[in-house]
C-alpha cells in the first residue's frame, strides 16, 4: 500500500533529523559563533584581491528609439535617420539583402581599475542591429546611405509608391 511506504518514509526522515541535530556540524562555518568574555568582538575579514562581487542584474531599461522615419514630399521614399552618437564610420554596417536592409553597430567600452595595486581592464562591447523591409524589386542603386558625426542616414524607396518601369 502506497499511504504505508510514505509513512515509513516520513519516519525515516524524522529520525534522521532527530539524529542529525544531536551531532556536531561537520563543516567549521556552519557551527554557532561561542562568543567568550577574553575574546574580540568579530571583526569583518577584508574581501580577498583578485575575488569580485557578484551584483545582482538591473532590470532592463526601456529606451527611446534612435531610429526615425520620414516620407519624402512626393511620397516615393522614405528616410531612416539613426541616431548613433560616439559611434564611429567603421563601426556601422549597412548589408542590403534584395528585400532588406539591416544595420549592425557596435560599441566598445573599456575601464580600468586599480585593485589592490592590481590593473584590472574591462571590456564591455555591445552589438546591435534593425532590420528594414524594402519594396520588392527594389535594386541596389536605388538604396543610399551617408554618415556623419552622429546620424546615419538611409534613404531607399517607399513601399507605399507605385512602381512604373521605363519603356
Amino acid at each position: 500500500d502506497i499511504n504505508s511506504i510514505n509513512e515509513l518514509w516520513n519516519t525515516l526522515r524524522q529520525q534522521k533529523q532527530r539524529q542529525m541535530a544531536k551531532e556536531p556540524p561537520k563543516v567549521s562555518s556552519l557551527k554557532a559563533p561561542t562568543p567568550s568574555v577574553h575574546s574580540p568582538p568579530p571583526s569583518r575579514t577584508p574581501d580577498p584581491v583578485g575575488v569580485r562581487k557578484v551584483t545582482s542584474p538591473q532590470p532592463l531599461k526601456r529606451r527611446k528609439s534612435n531610429v526615425s522615419f520620414r516620407e519624402s514630399r512626393d511620397g516615393r521614399t522614405v528616410t531612416a535617420t539613426f541616431n548613433l552618437p560616439g559611434i564611429k564610420k567603421h563601426n556601422a554596417h549597412v548589408s542590403y539583402r534584395g528585400s532588406h536592409l539591416t544595420v549592425t553597430w557596435e560599441t566598445v567600452k573599456i575601464t580600468e581599475i586599480d585593485e589592490g595595486g592590481t590593473l584590472v581592464r574591462e571590456r564591455e562591447k555591445k552589438e546591435f542591429s534593425r532590420t528594414i523591409p524594402l519594396p520588392e524589386g527594389t535594386k541596389f542603386e536605388e538604396v543610399g546611405a551617408r554618415m556623419d558625426d552622429r546620424y546615419l542616414i538611409l534613404t531607399y524607396p517607399n513601399m507605399r509608391s507605385v512602381r512604373v518601369e521605363p519603356r
